[in-house]
């Protein structure tokens, strides 16, 4: 029997109601990730990016696992992993390394 996904209002906060979606939707792990990415491209929301990979490491590993996996102790992931979270580029690297994901860089127009 496929179990439902919980509607917002059944959930304690947005935070667990998107948990649950992943969880049930592992698939839309990556185009949620994808998206929220796009999302900061367009409007410059760190916090709203940092919430967002925060839940697919939730999903994907756990915070133990990831803070296996990077090095950094899970304490630490959780606040950097935070809406007033501001993670180095090298750290932001490192998480999405043991994510699975990796960064890249595109032009995207030529400066003189």
């Amino acid at each position: 029997m496929k179990s439902k996904i919980k509607k917002i209002s059944d959930c304690a906060n947005y935070d667990e109601w998107v948990a649950d979606i992943l969880k049930k939707n592992p698939k839309q792990v990556d185009h949620f990730l994808k998206l929220a990415l796009e999302d900061f491209k367009n409007d410059g929301d760190l916090a709203a990016l940092l919430l967002a990979l925060r839940q697919v490491a939730k999903t994907k590993c756990g915070f133990s696992e990831l803070s296996a996996k990077t090095g950094i102790a899970r304490e630490n992931l959780y606040s950097i992993l935070s809406k007033s979270g501001n993670p180095t580029l090298t750290t932001f690297k490192t998480i999405l390394d043991a994510l699975g994901y990796e960064l890249s860089l595109k032009i995207s127009r030529i400066v003189a």
